[in-house]
């Protein structure tokens, strides 16, 4: 993702990119609000940490679909043909949910604290 598109690069610790651990965090947290569809206010803690790291490195709504974009592409790459057309649309509904959770709240961060925007 950030090959292609580089000016997303000071947005991501590449240290992190490089070791891996950008990803798994990100696989992470679609896996554990996956798994808390049904008590979402279980995850209030993580999405306040995300959306705070998000709003420090200026993540735009517009770049949830590019991520999710990647996100896809890779359980593709990863799971093959484990990976049915209706299990990836579920999985792109669920990850834009996420999506407009963590929007949602970053925006609300902004609204708060004009001076982040």
């Amino acid at each position: 993702m950030i090959g292609e598109n580089p000016e997303l690069k000071s947005q991501f610790n590449m240290d992190d990119q490089q070791s891996g651990a950008q990803s798994k965090r990100l696989a992470q947290s679609i896996l554990a609000y996956v798994a808390n569809l049904d008590r979402l206010q279980n995850l209030g803690p993580a999405v306040e940490k995300i959306a705070q790291r998000h709003v420090q490195t200026h993540v735009t709504p517009e770049q949830y679909p590019l991520v999710g974009r990647y996100l896809l592409q890779a359980m593709k790459i990863v799971l093959g043909d484990a990976i049915t057309p209706e299990v990836l649309e579920a999985w792109a509904a669920a990850y834009q949910q996420l999506a407009d959770v963590m929007i949602a709240r970053e925006k609300e961060i902004y609204a708060e604290e004009p001076a982040l925007a």
